[in-house]
């Protein structure tokens, strides 16, 4: 596997040098290949963002769903957030939803925004297997808000001016 991941952080260094890019990017992406293959968990996540946006690298959403499985397992909630949102839209792997579902609660329990924004979003519309519950929907609207998640902060103050009591017992 090591091999593997040499030869692709070289062609990667040659397909970036190639492309004009400086050899601090290229020597840069080399790094956090070797970090990633070395288990480092911010490596691993920050690059399966590279893969699944094709930021530096071809894009490549099942490389992706590797190294977000890998971080995930080490408990990145991000990285299971990603992980979600890849299984859900079958980006990389299978599509299941309910997976999906099971990943997004996951992450939102440990502490991603991104995901308490989608639990929120869930909740408030009644999707993927959750009733629709508008107390629950503004709790993880308020707590992807409370880390500055914009998205989140708009829809609570939605939801609060549209359904005052759901929003009554937040801190």
């Amino acid at each position: 596997m090591m091999l593997q991941w040499m030869k692709v952080g070289m062609l990667v260094v040659m397909c970036v040098a190639l492309a004009g890019g400086t050899t601090a990017t290229a020597a840069s992406l080399a790094e956090l290949m070797a970090r990633a293959e070395r288990g480092d968990v911010q490596a691993q996540y920050t690059l399966g963002m590279a893969y699944s946006k094709g930021e530096g690298v071809r894009q490549d959403y099942r490389q992706a769903v590797v190294l977000f499985s890998k971080a995930a397992d080490k408990g990145h909630a991000d990285a299971r957030y990603e992980l979600a949102r890849h299984t859900f839209s079958g980006l990389g792997t299978e599509e299941d939803k309910v997976k999906a579902k099971l990943l997004f609660l996951s992450a939102a329990d440990d502490g991603s925004a991104d995901a308490q924004y989608h639990v929120g979003a869930m909740y408030a519309r009644g999707r993927s297997g959750l009733k629709k519950n508008f107390y629950k929907a503004a709790k993880w609207y308020d707590k992807a808000a409370d880390q500055g998640h914009a998205e989140a902060k708009a829809q609570l103050e939605k939801l609060c001016a549209a359904r005052p009591p759901a929003c009554r017992d937040l801190e």
